[in-house]
């Protein structure tokens, strides 16, 4: 194999290694995870600031617009709210999340559609943040 023909080989492998994606961005911190180092340096004072604050994308609704019929048969169509776990426990929505004191918080982490639902089954279409408690 000539010189440039092994530079060309080595050279694809390295692209092919790079652009293997982990979900986890370059700098090593998980996007989906907001730590308690973060949290520390914060001054927020509910779930909800916090979450605004770090990591804002969590709170954006996704997924499937709900329709529902209304009294003149016309359709009402509703944005699917992101669901909130606190621990373990099914909490409501993301208004919810301003009735968790932010001293409370350890860990925050958002679950997209798919793996809310493969953790806590359906109903999930616009995922799933789950707070975390001392």
């Amino acid at each position: 194999m000539t010189y440039s023909r092994r530079f060309a080989v080595l050279a694809m492998i390295a692209l092919a290694i790079g652009c293997a994606s982990s979900g986890v961005p370059t700098s090593g911190k998980n996007q989906n995870v907001i730590t308690a180092e973060e949290i520390s340096q914060t001054s927020a004072t509910s779930a909800y600031e916090l979450i605004q604050h770090l990591r804002p994308n969590y709170l954006r609704t996704r997924g499937a617009v709900h329709g529902s019929p209304s009294a003149d048969g016309s359709n009402h169509l509703e944005a699917v709210d992101v669901v909130v776990y606190l621990n373990e426990t099914r909490f409501g929505g993301t208004d919810q999340l301003r009735q968790i004191a932010f001293t409370d918080i350890r860990e925050v982490h958002y679950y997209s559609a798919s793996e809310a639902t493969t953790k806590w089954g359906t109903g999930h279409s616009a995922g799933a943040i789950q707070v975390l408690t001392r």
